[in-house]
């Protein structure tokens, strides 16, 4: 009997099988890479409830949300550590002295995970310009040293140029103020302060990406080099508080945009058609970035008066 015949694969057979596999990778990589953001941007929306959760703990302690103080100058930041789960870093600074101190040098350079959100290129991120106003009797004979970077401000409310001309907004102008307005000198904020509601007041805002700056979805050119480059209060133990600030489509000049068009002291993330924001009843809210900018002006107010309609967020 003549041996039977051993067929293999032909070359034509083989490229088939490899055009069939590359296809189902070209099919399956964006489902997972959109599964890896939702993950991604879930954990982020998680952070931001930690430090509202944070902050309402706070409250309970002291009758009051914690505010950035003066004598000695301690951020918000620091003052919520023991709430999420960092009492040993809590315990590291020193409270009683300036936030720049050598003493705090070592708890200012520690990144915190809560303050990062996973979404961010190249996190975490230092803030290169902080030892830039660090004087030599604050750090000893030590040399400069960073500030670890957060991925979340604190909101003071919105910009009130935005009623400026030319305006953006119409007028009247309302209360500008937000949540984090004012200091420890003129009193805590309470819940009553709130008067707009605290499920229609944002008191955290994702501000991702910093110390680099971004306009739209592109770094500037040498992000980060330069002071003109970069964001510069972006550390977690910095006065990382601002007013909300709108921006033309190029992030570069005052316009309606208020939601990843610049991180320069205004929302951005780095999730798809949208960002984050942490409301003062501790849920979090993701905001499109094509919301109205008067809608957006009313989430950042503590006591405008503004009606939030429910179908432009």
């Amino acid at each position: 009997m003549p041996a039977a015949h051993r067929r293999g694969f032909t070359l034509i057979e083989l490229l088939v099988v490899i055009a069939i596999i590359g296809v189902l990778i070209a099919l399956l990589l964006p489902a997972v890479q959109a599964a890896r953001e939702a993950a991604r941007r879930a954990q982020c929306a998680n952070n931001l409830r930690q430090l509202g959760l944070a902050a309402h703990n706070f409250y309970t302690a002291f009758d009051s949300f914690p505010t950035n103080e003066n004598s000695p100058i301690r951020y918000w930041g620091a003052q919520l550590l023991p709430y999420f789960e960092q009492g040993n870093l809590f315990d590291v600074y020193n409270h009683e002295d300036h936030f720049r101190v050598m003493a705090n040098s070592t708890a200012v350079q520690t990144p915190l995970s809560v303050f990062l959100c996973p979404s961010t290129p190249e996190s975490p991120l230092m803030n290169p310009f902080f030892p830039a106003t660090i004087p030599a009797e604050l750090r000893g004979t030590l040399d400069p040293w960073p500030a670890a970077a957060a991925d979340y401000a604190a909101g003071a409310g919105i910009n009130s140029n935005l009623w400026t001309a030319p305006a953006v907004l119409p007028g009247p102008r309302p209360n500008t103020d937000g949540v984090f307005q004012g200091n420890a000198n003129s009193g805590r904020r309470k819940i009553q302060e709130i008067r707009d509601g605290t499920s229609n007041t944002a008191m955290f805002l994702e501000s991702a990406g910093r110390p680099l700056m971004y306009r739209g979805r592109l770094p500037v050119p040498n992000a980060g080099t330069t002071t003109s480059t970069s964001v510069l209060i972006c550390g977690w133990a910095e006065g990382n508080v601002f007013v909300a600030w709108g921006y033309d489509g190029n992030g570069s000049a005052k316009g309606s945009c208020m939601v990843n068009c610049s991180n320069r002291f205004a929302v951005y993330g780095f999730h798809p058609g949208g960002a984050h924001l942490g409301m003062a009843d501790g849920s979090v809210r993701f905001v499109k970035e094509t919301i109205d900018a008067a809608t957006f002006a009313a989430l950042m107010t503590r006591a405008g008066g503004e009606i939030i309609s429910a179908d432009k967020l």
